[in-house]
C-alpha cells in the first residue's frame, strides 16, 4: 500500500534525504508538497517518483487534494507533521477508513479549551486559569486577579498567535482585533511568571517509550523583541528534570495520545512550581529534534513519520547514559558577517552545526522559530553552554559592528 505524505516543511527535515524517513520502496510513496519554505528542498524525484504540488492557501481544496491523493493511490496511511494538517489528516483517515490518529485524539493537542477542560476532567491541576473569550465581556468579571493577561487563538500556531497584555478591556480588544479573532475562536488565560520548559515524548501504544526535557533560553513569546532564542536539553540530574517528566506524563495520560510524537510547554513559577503551557501533537521545531538526537540518539521527527505510516516508532533504543547537553541559539538578526562562522568555529569549542537562512519574506521575525542564524553546541555542562551561548552572542554583535562600520566607511569614500 502508498503512504501519502502531507509535507509544508523543508522536505528534508520531514522525509529526511531520500525520503528514507518513509517505510516502504520510492513506489510506495506520494507525496502532496509546497514550493514554500523549502517544501522541495533536496527534492530526489528517484524517491518520490509520485508528486502532487499545491499552495495550500485553501484548506478545504487542500483537504480534497488529499482525499483525492489517498483514494487514487490505494493509501494504506497517511502523514502529516505541521500542525496545520493534523486535523485534516485525522478527517481524511476517517473518510477513507485509514489507521493513525483519529480527530478526537488529536483535537485535544489543537483546540486550547478542549486541551485545558480535558485536563482538568482527568484531575490534573498545574493550569493557568482560563476563559473562553465568549464567556466574559470584561475583564473585571474574571475569576481571577493580576497584572497581565494572555489571549490566545484557540487552534493558534505556537507564539506567533499569543498576546501578552497589560490587565485593561482596550487592550483585550486590540488584541482579539489584531489576531482576528471572533469570540468562539479565543482563549484568555492568566499570565504565568517564568522561565519555561518542554518535554519532547515518543508514545507507541498509550506508553510513553521515550521522553527528553529542555529548557528554553529565552520564553518563545518574547520573538518580537528578542535579539535571539533557543533550547538546550537538561541531563538526568539537571533540575527541575525529574518533576518536568512527571508533569509530562499526566499530561499525555489525560489528553489521552495513543501513538505520536509528543511537544509539552511549561513555566516554572516560583509561588507555584511547573504550570502547563500547552501541548502539541508534533516534533518540536527550531532545532529542538537535533539538540535530541545528538544527546540520545532519537530522532523524534523520523519517530512521528514511522508510527503515522504503520511502522515502529524506534529503529534502535535511546542512549543510556546522556553525560552531556545540547542547545541551539537561534539569533534573530538580518545582520550576516562573511566571516561569523569560521569566527564561531575558532572560538566556541562546542559548536557542531552553524546554519545561516536569510528571510523567506520580506519583513520582520514572523514567528519563534524563524531564526536567521543558527548555532547548534555541545557542552557537558548547563553552565558550559551558558559561557558558549555568551561567546556566540558577542561575536556576532562584535562582528556585526565591524560590518557596519567597514560599510560606512566605504559609502564615505565612494561619495567623496
Amino acid at each position: 500500500m502508498t503512504t501519502v505524505m502531507l509535507n509544508r516543511h523543508v522536505l528534508r527535515w520531514a522525509a529526511g534525504a531520500g525520503g528514507q524517513y518513509l517505510p516502504g520502496p520510492p513506489s510506495h510513496r506520494s507525496l502532496v508538497t509546497r514550493t514554500f519554505g523549502g517544501g522541495l528542498d533536496g527534492f530526489d524525484p528517484s524517491a518520490f517518483p509520485d508528486v502532487v504540488v499545491c499552495d495550500m492557501l485553501d484548506p478545504a481544496r487542500l483537504e480534497a487534494v488529499v482525499a483525492w491523493v489517498a483514494t487514487t493511490r490505494s493509501a494504506g496511511h497517511i502523514v502529516a507533521l505541521h500542525e496545520k494538517d493534523l486535523l485534516l489528516a485525522a478527517r481524511v483517515r476517517a473518510v477513507l477508513g485509514l489507521p493513525g490518529p483519529t480527530e478526537a485524539e488529536t483535537l485535544p493537542f489543537r483546540d486550547k479549551i478542549t486541551m485545558k477542560d480535558r485536563l482538568v476532567a482527568a484531575g490534573y491541576t498545574a493550569l493557568p486559569r482560563y476563559l473562553p473569550l465568549s464567556a466574559f465581556t470584561s475583564v473585571d468579571e474574571l475569576p481571577w486577579r493580576g497584572t497581565r493577561l494572555v489571549v490566545k487563538a484557540r487552534r493558534g500556531l505556537g507564539a506567533s498567535e499569543v498576546r501578552v497584555l497589560p490587565w485593561s478591556n482596550s487592550a483585550v480588544a486590540a488584541a482579539v482585533t489584531d489576531l482576528r479573532l471572533s469570540p468562539a475562536d479565543g482563549e484568555i488565560e492568566e499570565f504565568i511568571e517564568g522561565p519555561m520548559y518542554h518535554c519532547d515524548s515518543v508514545v507507541e501504544d498509550g506508553r510513553i517509550i521515550f521522553v527528553s526535557a529542555s529548557r528554553y533560553l529565552r520564553n518563545p513569546g518574547s520573538f518580537g523583541t528578542s535579539d535571539h532564542l533557543g533550547t538546550v536539553t537538561l541531563r538526568p540530574t539537571d533540575p527541575p528534570r525529574a518533576e518536568l517528566l512527571e508533569h509530562n506524563a499526566a499530561v499525555i495520560a489525560g489528553l489521552g495520545l495513543q501513538n505520536g510524537v509528543t511537544h509539552i510547554e511549561f513555566f516554572g513559577n516560583d509561588e507555584r512550581g511547573l504550570v502547563f503551557c500547552e501541548a502539541a501533537a508534533r516534533p518540536g521545531g527550531g532545532g529542538i529534534d537535533e539538540c535530541v538526537q545528538r544527546t540520545t540518539g532519537v530522532n523524534l521527527v523520523r519517530a512521528a513519520v514511522r508510527l503515522q505510516a504503520g511502522d515502529g516508532a524506534l529503529e534502535s533504543p535511546p542512549k543510556s547514559a546522556v553525560d552531556t547537553v545540547c542547545g541551539v541559539i537561534g539569533l534573530l538578526s538580518d545582520e550576516y558577517p562573511p566571516e561569523l562562522e569560521n569566527e564561531l568555529r575558532r572560538r566556541v569549542p562546542g559548536l557542531v552545526s552553524y546554519a545561516a537562512t536569510p528571510a523567506a519574506l520580506p519583513g520582520g521575525i514572523r514567528h519563534a522559530t524563524d531564526y536567521r542564524h543558527r548555532v547548534v553546541i555541545s557542552a557537558a555542562s548547563q553552565e558550559e553552554f551558558e559561557e558558549q551561548r555568551r561567546t556566540t552572542l558577542s561575536a556576532h554583535q562584535e562582528l556585526s559592528g565591524r560590518s557596519r562600520n567597514n560599510d560606512a566607511k566605504w559609502c564615505g569614500r565612494s561619495g567623496s
